[in-house]
């Protein structure tokens, strides 16, 4: 009776979208892997370990549904810590282009970053999740889960993954009841550091958290150190810039606009550009890019695995492949809408702040609006470790929608 209602609930149109994302990511890895020049071709291995890592996906997806959700609570804790584990590990380990991201067996990588992702998010959830929690405790530790992963990230390097748990920390604060007001005052610093170097900009964020602190009636205390902190990082951000050596302020602004860098870190977001744009409206078809072929793509079958979708299938496989991913964020916000448990709900608006997050920057970058970072295009870029983390995510967010909780 409990398989039938399970089998009821099932959501088969989620699962069919994956379905076809997994399928159009395995046809781009098996183009991305193909070079041809006139007529030499050569045939990399790409897509075959891709399609390995697409079976164990689809298990680990399957063996997600069937695990009891209580095994699932009581595992959150050491998944974490294991994850904290290979964070720390990694960093020992011979590094791979001069990072320390990856650790390699049999032929194949695991990049712990990917797991921290899901780990970290399972954790905050089952614990703001609690009744009755105050408001700054759920801010405060909600930051202590994510700010080891984080530091140790950022250590690697790898600025773009360690920004993800940034993204995704926010709206799962908001969902726990953290008003919007407090949110914003948290980011605040961040805006000010922005802002300083305009002095109209910093006449105007002043206003509005000025503003804010009046409206909310907070402590003058509070809102005088708040209101203090912000000023002194506009006034002092422009300082502390003029103060910079040359070559630093090169590699700030290098990294903001990479076209500074044209045959450096510019590099990359230029030959994808070139991709994207030349493959017009239906494309050059597949097999065919020339970017592609000639090898002027890095990354090619990775980060930027969309350039070569946009060369060979054009404007139309662009606009199928986001038709896709808008369906399947569209349908996770209809389960959230359905499901009352708190803590299903936190966690599944973690998962799939992570998710849009990764779509957005990784073709933010492929278009040339966002700086390089190396996020992977979840469910289409060559990758194990980012395929498997995404199927689990989805596994439980399919899990959720289908069965009644015992969690609290």
């Amino acid at each position: 009776m409990i398989r039938e209602e399970f089998i009821r609930q099932f959501d088969w149109f989620l699962l069919i979208i994956l379905i076809l994302l997994l399928a159009f990511g395995e046809i781009s890895i098996y183009s991305a892997s193909i070079q041809k020049t006139g007529e030499k071709v050569i045939l990399s291995d790409y897509y075959l370990k891709q399609l390995i890592w697409i079976f164990v996906g689809i298990a680990i997806f399957i063996f997600v549904l069937y695990i009891p959700e209580v095994i699932i609570d009581i595992f959150v804790v050491p998944f974490y810590i294991g994850a904290i584990f290979l964070l720390l590990l990694v960093l020992f380990l011979p590094g791979v282009k001069g990072v320390h991201r990856w650790i390699s067996f049999g032929g194949f990588g695991l990049q712990p970053s990917e797991l921290a992702k899901i780990a970290s998010v399972l954790l905050i959830a089952k614990i703001i999740s609690k009744r009755y929690l105050q408001k700054w405790k759920i801010v405060v530790f909600s930051f202590l889960v994510i700010l080891p992963p984080i530091l140790l990230i950022l250590w690697e390097p790898d600025l773009g993954s360690a920004l993800i748990f940034i993204i995704f920390y926010f709206p799962m604060i908001y969902f726990a009841g953290v008003p919007l007001y407090a949110i914003i005052l948290i980011i605040s610093p961040i805006i000010s550091i922005i802002v300083g170097f305009s002095l109209t900009l910093w006449i105007i964020f002043d206003a509005i958290l000025l503003i804010v602190l009046l409206l909310r009636r907070l402590s003058f205390t509070l809102s005088g150190v708040i209101f203090a902190g912000n000023f002194f990082l506009s006034f002092v951000t422009p300082y502390f810039w003029n103060n910079l050596k040359v070559y630093q302020q090169k590699r700030i602004l290098t990294f903001i606009d990479p076209t500074r860098d044209v045959m450096g870190s510019g590099y990359q977001i230029i030959q994808s550009k070139i991709a994207i744009g030349s493959g017009g409206i239906f494309g050059k078809g597949l097999l065919q890019g020339t970017q592609k072929n000639l090898a002027f793509l890095p990354e090619q079958q990775t980060d930027f695995i969309f350039s070569v979708i946009g060369e060979e299938l054009g404007f139309l496989g662009c606009t199928f492949l986001i038709i896709l991913f808008i369906l399947l964020v569209w349908r996770v916000i209809c389960i959230l809408r359905k499901i009352q448990n708190t803590r299903k709900r936190i966690t599944i608006v973690g998962i799939l702040s992570f998710i849009i997050c990764q779509i957005v920057i990784n073709i933010g970058m492929n278009i040339g609006i966002f700086p390089v970072v190396g996020i992977p295009l979840p469910f289409i870029s060559y990758g194990g470790s980012n395929l498997l983390v995404n199927m689990a995510a989805m596994g439980i967010i399919v899990k959720f929608a289908a069965e009644k909780s015992f969690i609290e």
